[in-house]
């Protein structure tokens, strides 16, 4: 997920809540009605490694709500795309805790 911050003095915990400049709800990135930052799963292999492409028409890389300089954040449980039904479900996917982050930039 992509989150509003950029600040990471505190970890992951310190980027802050997905980035959401529309106020919509939490959704699969395929979904009209979503968070711009909802980028969906990424599958880790045995290895522990990750590789992944995204494209995207809600992420713009230039401009006022450019994603540029803010925070990419990887959580430990998969992402239910606000269809699970747990109270956490329309806000963060009920994915988890956050297990890595890093800046996009």
């Amino acid at each position: 997920d992509t989150t509003n911050g950029c600040d990471t003095t505190n970890g992951c915990m310190s980027t802050g809540p997905h980035y959401n400049p529309v106020g919509k709800e939490h959704g699969a990135p395929e979904d009209e009605v979503r968070h711009a930052g909802d980028l969906g799963n990424i599958t880790v292999g045995e290895d522990g490694t990750a590789s992944f492409t995204i494209t995207d028409k809600q992420i713009p890389l230039t401009g006022s709500q450019s994603i540029i300089g803010r925070a990419v954040v990887v959580h430990a449980d998969p992402d239910d795309l606000g269809k699970g039904g747990h109270e956490l479900s329309k806000s963060t996917g009920n994915a988890g805790g956050r297990i890595a982050c890093g800046i996009i930039g």
